[in-house]
């Protein structure tokens, strides 16, 4: 019969063995110390008793306290010398002699451990062993010699446990974390590359998926990595379907506007001319523009996955920075660039240049007069800032402006605002590179985009 195995059962299963062995050691710990202490009495204490009792029993009341005195010294078979102290009790525990208002704790905790005083056993403690008791008839009346003697021994180490309760919480405490850290490492696990897969399908990787050490689990994580890569599988497909379907209908537009565009070519040919046919034109321009936008976005899906290779950034950009102060020029409009010579970094090419020459386009086409480009160097990333001196965009709108096709109210002209697809193109790429890309408006007026890229 398998046993089952969710996650309910696996928290409980903890809980069940960490408790179960603590409450064990709690109720379990007494006893056990008790059977190890506890032993028959040795024919060579019982002699040692059987000396003592005769020696008292032919020895007058008055001087039994000097006879306890002279018997203290004992020699075993190994000529080993032991100091034994002798108790003289009652049936109700009272010392007879020695002077003794009081019995030693080893005493009484020996006379409580005794089940009948006719059954001799010998008890030890840490350092002393108690053993007896030997009866004996002093006048008339029944009596119990008891012996003591110090000899060492060493304990277990989980009997420590039950005279240092500090010791015995922090051995649980120890105990209990050790299991709960277990049952924390299998379950955080999974979770973790759960977390990192889904990291890397929000990032682009369309092919990321749980690992099969994960989807052969039996409990609800495995049932959970399943149902992720089912999630991903659809998600992937609806993806890539899109894109497809983006693909195909600029393409397919091609067709018809080339045709469109060669139309308006041979009736200009023929001297055909007008305003109808110029507007005509015009729109044929900008549905080419549009359709070329569309095949860019398409494309930039397409190269996410790319494999990204080592470059010098400030050379993808050279050729970049060169056509964006050629236009400046032509707009009278001036573009100050302030960047390292060289710049290590790894990535996608075409990516990289198309992100940048976008904002550079943008900010020409809404600037006053002034466009700068900083790039900067950090400790793990590179900052590459794009100012501008225009009207900036409304607050409200900073986090919408990178959606494919929104333009700000400002801009909703088509021959200042585009199609709303430009900073869709540079977010795609800057994501592509595990970047970030936002915008802040600049006091008095204007634009800064600041695209931030991990150089690791």
């Amino acid at each position: 019969m398998k046993l089952p195995n969710h996650l309910l059962f696996k928290l409980l299963l903890a809980f069940w063995i960490t408790s179960s062995l603590v409450l064990g050691l709690v109720i379990g710990l007494p006893h056990l110390q008790k059977q190890f202490d506890r032993e028959p009495l040795d024919p060579k204490l019982e002699a040692v008793l059987d000396r003592a009792a005769g020696r008292l029993e032919q020895t007058p009341p008055q001087e039994w306290r000097h006879l306890a005195h002279n018997l203290r010294n004992y020699r075993d078979d190994r000529g080993r010398e032991f100091r034994v102290k002798f108790y003289l009790v009652d049936k109700d525990g009272r010392p007879l002699f020695r002077g003794d208002h009081r019995l030693p704790r080893e005493v009484r905790h020996f006379l409580l451990e005794l089940d009948n005083y006719q059954q001799p056993m010998r008890f030890r403690f840490p350092n002393e062993v108690v053993f007896g008791p030997r009866v004996i008839e002093l006048n008339g009346e029944t009596h119990y010699l008891i012996g003591k003697i110090r000899a060492p021994h060493q304990r277990p180490w989980l009997f420590f446990l039950m005279a240092h309760p500090l010791a015995f919480l922090l051995v649980a405490i120890a105990f209990s974390g050790l299991v709960f850290g277990l049952l924390a490492w299998h379950l955080g696990k999974p979770l973790r590359h759960l977390k990192d897969t889904a990291g890397a399908l929000a990032k682009g990787d369309l092919d990321a998926r749980v690992d099969g050490d994960t989807l052969t689990r039996r409990d609800e994580l495995g049932q959970l990595a399943t149902s992720f890569n089912q999630m991903a599988d659809s998600v992937t497909t609806m993806v890539k379907g899109q894109q497809r379907l983006l693909s195909g209908i600029s393409h397919e537009l091609r067709t018809p506007l080339t045709r469109l565009q060669l139309a308006l070519a041979l009736a200009r040919k023929k001297g055909e001319d007008s305003a109808e046919l110029q507007r005509i034109g015009r729109e044929a321009e900008q549905l080419d523009a549009m359709i070329r936008e569309l095949l860019a976005l398409s494309r930039l899906n397409m190269q996410i996955t790319e494999q990204k290779h080592p470059l010098d950034l400030i050379d993808v950009l050279a050729d970049v920075i060169e056509d964006a102060g050629f236009e400046a020029e032509q707009m009278e409009k001036s573009l100050t660039v302030n960047m390292p010579d060289q710049l290590p970094f790894t990535g996608i090419e075409n990516l990289l240049r198309r992100a940048v020459e976008n904002l550079l386009r943008n900010a020409l086409r809404y600037a006053e007069s002034q466009v700068s480009l900083e790039i900067v160097r950090q400790p793990n990333e590179v900052l590459i800032r794009i100012s501008d001196d225009g009207p900036g965009v409304p607050e409200a709108e900073l986090e919408t402006i990178f959606k494919p096709f929104y333009r700000v109210a400002e801009a909703r002209d088509r021959d200042s605002g585009g199609w709303g697809l430009g900073l869709a193109i540079t977010q795609g790429a800057v994501e592509a590179h595990q970047g970030r890309v936002r915008a802040n408006n600049r006091t008095p007026h204007g634009l800064t985009m600041t695209l931030t890229l991990p150089l690791a």
